[in-house]
């Protein structure tokens, strides 16, 4: 099997379709490692790392993550999948949440309730520019850009507010989940390189779904015949986003950011 890229549709309560490697486990990654993906880690906030049960409330251990500069420290203490898995991009269909342990293989000592992916890397965008995450997630999904939380976006029983971050603003670009979360804007120069942090998780069982996009301040944006933006997806490397009853119609970008190894 080569390592080249297809495309495959999957139908769940959305239709989504995503774009994986031939070597590819599953939509939250490959187990092949792309010079220009993200690393993706899982963790198991119930146990630690000798598997031994741990009472932990999940809003205020991320809250405590993020208002801790995303202190990788704070998660190491729990269970994580030995095996990372790369992407690049976070954009995944709703699915049952016991997907995720499966993805990494862990399905067996992970039950499907709080856990939490988190992917990091480095990346240069295509063109210097103020930009902005934009994202929907059921539960979470959040954004760092240099350590500094710029987009959080979370299913309503979640909610992190008190625990380290405040509202993120809302724009009018609603789905059939509610509306997307637009982060705050964050510049980058020319040829600059930013760390960049993704963390996306569930909090009760049951479905899971993330979906991450990227706007470019002065930019026009087609819409959609409800006055919508159809705003790209968020891209290290090239895959069709088809339309999704879920979230919206997303674009594939013009011109996709890069992964700096």
């Amino acid at each position: 099997m080569n390592s080249r890229t297809i495309c495959f549709s999957i139908s769940t309560l959305a239709i989504l379709a995503t774009c994986v490697s031939a070597m590819a486990t599953d939509v939250f990654g490959s187990s092949t490692r792309n010079e220009a993906a993200l690393i993706g880690i899982l963790y198991d906030l119930k146990q630690d790392q000798k598997r031994q049960a741990i009472n932990q409330d999940f809003q205020t251990l991320l809250g405590d993550f993020m208002r801790d500069g995303w202190n990788e420290d704070v998660l190491n203490r729990f269970y994580r999948a030995t095996r990372p898995l790369y992407t690049t991009q976070v954009f995944v269909p709703l699915f049952g949440a016991d997907h995720a342990p499966k993805a990494f293989g862990v399905e067996d000592i992970m039950e499907p309730r709080q856990w939490v992916i988190h992917y990091k890397g480095q990346v240069r965008p295509p063109t210097p520019g103020t930009y902005r995450f934009v994202g929907m997630s059921d539960d979470l999904l959040a954004v760092a850009v240099d350590g500094k939380t710029v987009l959080l976006a979370e299913h309503g029983g979640s909610r992190l507010k008190d625990h380290g971050w405040r509202d993120a603003p809302r724009d009018q670009m609603r789905t059939s989940s509610g509306p997307s979360v637009a982060g705050d804007w964050f510049p980058v120069g020319a040829g600059e390189i930013i760390d960049l942090d993704v963390l996306i998780g569930e909090r009760p069982g049951g479905e899971f779904g993330a979906w991450l996009m990227i706007q470019t301040q002065g930019t026009g944006y087609e819409r959609d015949s409800e006055g919508k933006e159809i705003l790209p997806a968020f891209q290290l490397g090239e895959c069709d986003v088809p339309a999704s009853e879920r979230c919206g119609r997303k674009s594939k970008p013009d011109e996709l950011w890069s992964g700096v190894q």
